[in-house]
C-alpha cells in the first residue's frame, strides 16, 4: 500500500489537502481526505495528478496544463497508475484559494 498526499490533487476535480492511495500493484484504490497524519505516507507540495500506467513520459501531444488535468479522465478506481507531481501548480479557483505564483514549472513522475 502506498500513499501519496499533497496539497493539491487533480483527478476529474481538484481536492485540497488529499491523498491517494495506491495497492501494492499500482492500481488506484481512490483519493481520500488528509485529515491527520497516516504513517508512511508521502507529502509533496504542489499537486499531484495521477496518469494511465501506459502513459509514455513525457507524453507525446501534452504541454500545457489543461492537456494534463484531461489526461486525469480516463483513470478510475483500479486503474494502473503512475503519480506525477506538479510543484508550482495549484488551482486558481475561490473555493481554494488563489495562485499568484509563477507558471514555469516541471513534471516529474513519482
Amino acid at each position: 500500500m502506498r500513499r501519496i498526499a499533497s496539497h493539491y490533487i487533480y483527478w476529474r476535480k481538484w481536492y485540497r489537502m488529499h491523498y491517494l492511495e495506491l495497492d501494492a500493484e499500482g492500481r488506484l484504490t481512490g483519493a481520500y481526505p488528509l485529515e491527520q497524519e497516516i504513517a508512511n505516507t508521502e507529502f509533496y507540495d504542489g499537486t499531484l495528478l495521477p496518469v494511465p500506467s501506459d502513459l509514455t513520459f513525457p507524453p507525446v501531444g501534452v504541454s500545457s496544463l489543461a492537456e494534463w488535468l484531461a489526461v486525469t479522465d480516463s483513470v478510475t478506481v483500479d486503474s494502473l497508475v503512475q503519480v506525477c507531481h506538479l510543484p508550482r501548480i495549484s488551482p486558481a479557483t475561490p473555493e481554494l484559494g488563489a495562485d499568484y505564483s509563477s507558471g514555469d514549472c516541471y513534471v516529474q513522475r513519482l
